[in-house]
């Protein structure tokens, strides 16, 4: 069994929901983790419901009795962590294109990501992290709704560290060839 927590010291605020957007990092882990043969993924929303008392943090998750209770309460023999330690944004006036600036305003968007995967048995850390950016063009908004081209940009700019990441702990399927003998005999 392998469990997936996200976490964040970053507060939400009007223009970005972070609790959203780290809700839908931990379901994309935990689908990506789905290659994975013979391994039940426990999703963040379970843990958190089964260990209430506990707050996961960067620090607590590496301490004996939150490991205890992880591998006790749900029987989980490893643990991905994944922290998001550093969000800035900056709104740019002018946007880089291949034949110079355009008049264009932009967001330019780094984040710092650290992923560990925890064995709980043996204590055993990996992690893989650092800084990634995301330049896009900010597009406007003409009808009400929700504004969620922020969200849109952090889970960009969040993909490609995951996406290594789970590349290297569950590899997606190979497809097979298979060739049959046509000759009749």
């Amino acid at each position: 069994h392998i469990g997936v927590v996200c976490v964040t010291n970053i507060k939400p605020f009007r223009e970005l929901d972070i609790e959203k957007v780290m809700a839908r990092l931990s379901n994309a882990v935990a689908r990506g983790l789905g290659n994975l043969r013979e391994t039940t993924v426990v999703p963040q929303d379970e843990i958190t419901w089964q260990l209430k008392d506990i707050r996961f943090d960067s620090t607590s998750v590496y301490e004996d009795t939150v490991r205890t209770a992880l591998v006790e309460k749900l029987e989980l023999d490893a643990l991905v962590f994944v922290e998001l330690k550093h969000l800035q944004a900056r709104m740019m006036p002018m946007s880089p294109t291949p034949y110079g600036m355009s008049p264009n305003p932009g967001m330019d968007l780094t984040v710092d990501l650290k992923v560990s995967l925890i064995n709980l048995n043996t204590s055993q850390v990996w992690q893989q992290g650092g800084q990634q950016r995301n330049y896009q063009p900010v597009q406007l908004q003409l009808l009400g709704g929700g504004n969620n081209q922020s969200e849109r940009q952090l889970l960009l700019a969040l993909a490609r560290p995951l996406q290594r990441f789970l590349y290297r702990i569950a590899p997606p399927p190979r497809p097979q060839t298979r060739h049959f003998e046509l000759s009749g005999d």
